[in-house]
């Protein structure tokens, strides 16, 4: 990871991360190493290491509406969403998800993400951040 940038995770996002982590470990000490959990948690690794640190706030990563303030990246059917400050240097991954994406669906990425926010679930992460909260609609 490129100096600058500390990157946090929320229990929520950690709880995903290692559940993905303890399925590529067990692919991988059964000796399959090109299958699609190991494969993911590349992913994950090289977002959370390089692709994050590298640019967090590239406008075409920015949320909008109740999500505004949070940034995610799209690696397949895998979203990433964060939140950050540049004068602390420190980014925050608030949900990882490796579920399909079907607008209008409950279990949709961005509907769960808004839930959670709405929610207030990570109110104390918005605060610590210096960012704004989102407005219930």
């Amino acid at each position: 990871m490129p100096v600058g940038y500390t990157i946090e995770l929320t229990e929520t996002a950690r709880r995903v991360y290692e559940r993905i982590l303890r399925q590529a470990r067990a692919c991988a000490d059964a000796g399959d190493l090109v299958s699609s959990k190991v494969t993911e948690f590349k992913m994950v690794e090289e977002v959370l290491d390089r692709i994050i640190p590298h640019d967090p706030f590239a406008p075409q990563r920015a949320l909008a509406g109740p999500l505004s303030g949070i940034f995610r990246i799209k690696q397949g059917r895998m979203r990433i969403c964060y939140a950050g400050s540049s004068k602390q240097r420190k980014i925050v991954v608030l949900y990882i998800s490796d579920t399909l994406r079907k607008e209008g669906d409950v279990r949709d990425p961005y509907s769960v993400l808004t839930r959670l926010v709405l929610s207030g679930e990570f109110n104390g992460v918005l605060d610590s951040l210096g960012l704004r909260r989102p407005r219930h609609r």
